[in-house]
């Protein structure tokens, strides 16, 4: 298998190192040239055994700091996500609030006009028109959290769209 140009550049003086001892092991060598070579071998190993350290000792603290940006994007994450939320509630909050505004206002107005005259035939009850309106009150305040949920099932715009982000 081929390594890559780039891997081989990045480490041409370790394969060095390895293909000369390589070849030192295959050649027959008097016990002298053997313990130097092997001096030589261990100072070699020393040196990449303390960049290693080195670059274990980096390659930790950018982890950590990795694994803290990830936690405080997923912290804000979480925080905008709420806001989108509470920013959708907001919206049909309102939005219901208007519907119910103007459902009241025709409701009010019909009961004046149409039921009005006929509680005026049975006589002359302010009481009958006070409850006929406290029911109306009644209704809107329980259809205003379903127009509410109804509103908010709607698709929002983009501006509200939740696009994932990972994690």
């Amino acid at each position: 298998m081929a390594k890559a140009p780039q891997e081989e550049k990045l480490f041409k003086k370790e394969v060095g190192v390895y293909n000369q001892y390589k070849q030192l092991v295959a050649e027959e060598n008097t016990h002298e040239h053997t313990k130097a070579a092997l001096e030589n071998l261990t100072n070699e190993y020393k040196k990449l055994l303390e960049q290693t350290r080195f670059l274990t000792w980096i390659s930790g603290r950018l982890e950590k700091k990795l694994h803290k940006a990830n936690r405080e994007l997923t912290e804000r994450n979480a925080k905008l996500e709420k806001t989108v939320d509470e920013l959708i509630t907001a919206k049909a909050g309102r939005s219901a609030y208007a519907i119910i505004y103007f459902i009241a206002i025709v409701l009010f107005v019909l009961e004046e006009f149409f039921i009005e005259p006929f509680i005026g035939m049975f006589g002359n009850s302010l009481g009958y028109s006070i409850m006929i309106k406290l029911f109306i009150v009644l209704l809107l305040k329980i259809s205003e959290g379903f127009i509410e949920e109804r509103i908010k099932k709607k698709p929002q715009g983009t501006l509200l769209s939740k696009s994932p982000i990972p994690a």
